[in-house]
């Protein structure tokens, strides 16, 4: 490879403005201190001011080719990684697995600022923009707030609480260098053996849609002058349903349950106007999402009208070739995906930067992707750089650090309290009280590792003797409340990074839970999982871990009510052990603020959760979702619902109403509304859930068993009510019709004949007076046979209406000409007459004879564009159904 094939960063710089002439005069290599913007002691290179187009125009195919790389960094040291931006003209660096090169928030801020500053200084002058995980905070660095994952903020319904914590990761991840966060992920949550079912807000694609959609609100705006970061809608689409429930493995879905379901939560984050899109690691259907033109520019663009960046998930490009083997070749795999519509390949190492690089080069060259799509993918980069203000200042302040990734401590209480989600409660067995004796025991009730789960300052988790987010354990909330009365036994567990972890029960361990929990008035076992992430998650078992269930059988038969607490990233537990408990919670991975926990099971506050999916009840019912079409399940084949999850108090719902009550003009109402009456008649202030649900029947297609359409959430003192209402949008009841699904804008084969055969009718109707011979008509009729076999490639493209009624009318023009010239050589050769303007036209060649050949066509013409014309108004008609369909998609 040529090193540094693109300008010299002097040249660069003279030509988009930011070279001054002073320094031009001097012959400097630098940039003077008068075209430095002021960055601390005022050293620091400037990016050139953002005028992307100029940028864009004095860019080299090697240089937009640079942007669309983001290649993945370990260490923030220059020398190490300096022919990123002299050969390979980087666009954007990430830290993958939430592992930055130092986890201390102000030594990263410092790093990647030195990064930047040899970038713009050696590289070609333009800012990078920097990446990072950011699925539960930003919890990349050292004393960082971790969130409850995305699972449990789903049971919160709360858009503004998820909006707000990503207020806080916007700030937090701008502090320490960063430009970029990926996130939020908007799959449904439908397979728990899938290891990132944890990412997901929901199974319901209406409620994922609107915390997603808050999410990129919070990550964008950020809450303080840090401004937030780019959020980053993920992984488009349908990637969390994988058929056998491993990551990144097929998905078959058919297209009513994409479109309805699948698609929804996208499109509505996507509403929020995200900077960013991340693209699905798996295949649809058959097709790699990477490679599918039909998701990224069909539905992601054209439907969708998304106009930012769409980046790659992780060598996503090679997996085309070694995963899904889909590709034959690396180069290959890059056409595909690049004239697809993926816009920058996230790339893990110089080897894979460098095929990349090399691969995408060679396509250019040969013709194989048009360079107006790089230019189209380069500019897309320029303009994110430009709104995230990287040309007017790309650096981060690090003395600002310490103050922000340790905040929003309010929120992460909050979330805990508002997600906990109570499943189960006989006999009062909750909320416990101050003056109870407490046996605690469990893998996880003293655990940071696992009570925040994975991307925790790294991809499976927390590593061993490294940083960690600030944390209180389930264990220092609870003996914090009852001093001297809770007695902690850990069981045994060990982390394996890349593989399964261990649980165990020692018999000693055993005996002294049995004897303590005894004498004891409640027994709470924490139990649950470990951290993992993406396909160390997989799992075919949702029972607990065996060691698990040993110590639920243990207390059991104990006189001592039990309380089981479950820390996991999906439903683990079934039947057979959840009988044995009194009282149940699901506190999900509770992240930095597990000590909250503790404030929900003493009654400081009230279980504010509901389940965000449905619970089956072992791997046998799955997939066990709510919106099912008929007949589904009966609710007692899952152990607990969707919207599941009790308070310490009791609610009554009264006088539901519907407005309007009825309705004549869908497209006009817009909206509807529910409202109800709910009580509090229990003896203590309580969280209730209104939670709006449709369902309809016999119609042209199965309608799903309950669609949400909304949920409002309130706290109510005992006796006192309150009016509570719903507003959802009437596309929400919407389906897609009982049509194939195909392209709005095709031509089918019999309608191409159709077009086909105008000019003949053309013909007829202009010269019906005269005699000609029926062996014209059969060759024209053959001639139109021809065509329809040749036109028959207008069924495989796509067209706008525009285009359509283009191609008709040229069409009709073609056949019309060749039929007036056949009909003309024909008369010649037959020795017929043509009479026109009442003079017979012998077969010689005369002005008279050429004459009738233009009336033929323009007549034959101008009844074919007539034709042409209704026609586009039919096929305009026809494709109404299709409309439909895009409007659900829109909603």
């Amino acid at each position: 490879m040529t090193r540094n094939d693109g300008p010299s960063r002097r040249r660069f710089l003279q030509t988009t403005g930011a070279l001054g002439a002073a320094a031009i005069a001097g012959g400097a290599e630098g940039v003077s201190a008068e075209e430095m913007q002021a960055y601390g002691d005022g050293s620091r290179p400037a990016p050139p001011e953002a005028d992307v187009e100029t940028i864009l125009s004095n860019m080299s195919v090697e240089e937009k080719i640079g942007q669309m790389i983001q290649a993945n960094v370990s260490t923030v040291d220059a020398d190490q990684v300096e022919s990123l931006f002299t050969d390979y003209h980087v666009g954007s660096l990430l830290t993958g697995s939430a592992y930055p090169p130092s986890r201390d928030p102000v030594e990263l801020a410092k790093g990647i600022n030195g990064l930047q500053e040899y970038a713009i200084g050696e590289g070609n002058g333009v800012p990078f923009v920097y990446g990072l995980d950011t699925v539960h905070g930003n919890v990349t660095v050292d004393g960082s707030t971790a969130f409850p994952h995305h699972i449990a903020m789903g049971a919160t319904r709360d858009p503004d609480l998820m909006e707000t914590a990503a207020k806080h990761t916007g700030d937090s991840a701008a502090a320490v260098g960063a430009h970029w966060g990926f996130a939020p992920t908007s799959g449904i949550a439908r397979d728990p053996r899938w290891g990132r079912f944890y990412e997901t807000l929901s199974e319901d694609p209406h409620l994922a849609g609107e915390l997603g959609a808050a999410a990129v609100r919070g990550l964008q705006d950020g809450a303080s002058e840090h401004s937030g970061v780019a959020a980053s809608v993920k992984h488009f689409a349908a990637y969390s349903q994988p058929q056998n429930g491993n990551d990144r493995s097929p998905a078959r879905i058919p297209v009513r349950d994409l479109v309805e379901n699948h698609l929804v939560p996208h499109h509505m984050g996507i509403k929020a106007e995200p900077l960013t899109v991340m693209i699905n690691s798996g295949s649809v259907n058959g097709i790699p999402a990477h490679a599918s033109s039909w998701l990224l520019t069909d539905v992601l663009r054209d439907r969708m009208g998304f106009e930012g960046l769409a980046v790659s998930d992780w060598n996503d490009f090679y997996r085309m070739v070694e995963m899904h083997d889909y590709a034959p070749d690396l180069k290959t795999a890059v056409k595909e995906g690049v004239n697809a519509g993926v816009d920058m390949a996230m790339l893990s190492d110089m080897e894979h930067v460098d095929g990349f690089y090399t691969a995408l080069l060679d396509l250019v060259k040969a013709g194989d992707v048009p360079k107006s799509r790089i230019d189209e993918a380069a500019e897309r980069v320029l303009r994110l750089k430009a709104k995230l203000g990287l040309f007017a200042d790309p650096y981060a302040d690090p003395t600002k650090a310490p103050d922000v990734v340790g905040g929003a401590r309010d929120a992460a209480r909050e979330a805990v309290h508002e997600s906990l989600t109570l499943l189960k409660n006989e006999g009062g067995a909750l909320p416990l009280a101050d003056t109870d004796h407490i046996v605690l025991a469990g893998p996880n009730v003293d655990n940071v590792r696992t009570q925040c789960g994975g991307w925790t300052v790294g991809w499976q988790g927390l590593h061993e003797d490294d940083a960690k987010p600030w944390a209180t354990t389930i264990a220092d909330g609870m003996t914090s409340h009852t001093a001297g009365r809770v007695t902690v036994h850990e069981t045994g567990y060990t982390y394996n990074r890349l593989s399964d972890d261990e649980w165990s029960l020692s018999a000693e361990t055993r005996e002294a839970i049995v004897r303590d929990a005894e004498r004891a008035d409640r027994v709470v076992l924490v139990l649950g999982e470990g951290p993992y992430a993406e396909g160390y998650g997989n799992t075919d078992e949702l029972a607990l871990p065996d060691a698990q269930r040993e110590l639920v059988d243990a207390v059991a038969d104990l006189d001592t009510t039990v309380v089981g607490v479950l820390v996991a990233g999906r439903p683990r537990g079934t039947s057979e052990t959840l009988a044995k408990l009194d009282a149940f919670v699901m506190a999900y991975y509770p992240g930095s603020a597990g000590g909250a926990v503790a404030d929900v099971l003493y009654g400081d506050a009230d279980p504010g959760g509901r389940l965000a999916f449905r619970w089956p009840d072992g791997v046998g019912q799955v997939p066990n979702y709510y919106n099912q079409y008929h007949p589904a399940k009966d609710n007692a084949d899952a152990l607990f619902d969707f919207g599941a999850g009790e308070s310490y108090t009791d609610f009554s719902f009264s006088n539901l109403s519907v407005s309007p009550s009825s309705i004549a003009n869908a497209a006009k109402t817009g909206t509807a509304t529910a409202s109800v009456t709910v009580t509090n008649t229990g003896d203590r202030t309580g969280t209730a859930l209104a939670e709006a649900f449709y369902t309809e029947a016999y119609g042209s297609v199965q309608y799903p068993r309950r669609k949400r359409l909304g949920s409002e959430k309130i706290e109510l003192a005992p006796g006192r009510s309150k009016r509570v209402t719903v507003e959802f949008p009437l596309a929400a009841l919407a389906v897609v019709p009982p049509v194939a699904y195909r392209n709005r804008r095709v031509m089918l084969p019999w309608e191409v004949l159709v077009v086909a055969f105008l000019p003949v009718l053309g013909h007829v109707l202009a010269t019906w007076w005269l005699t000609t011979a029926v062996a014209t008509y059969l060759s024209v009729a053959a001639l139109a046979l021809v065509l329809v076999v040749e036109l028959d490639v207008f069924t495989t493209v796509r067209m706008t209406d525009g285009v359509a009624a283009f191609v008709v009318v040229v069409t009709t023009m073609a056949v019309a000409g060749l039929w007036a010239v056949v009909q003309w050589l024909s008369d010649r050769s037959l020795g017929t007459t043509l009479v026109y303007v009442s003079r017979p036209v012998t077969p010689a060649v005369d002005t008279a004879s050429l004459h009738a050949l233009m009336w033929d066509f323009v007549a034959a013409t101008a009844c074919g564009v007539v034709g042409a014309a209704l026609f586009v108004l039919y096929f305009q008609r026809r494709v109404r159904a299709d409309e439909r369909f895009a409007a659900e998609v829109a909603r």
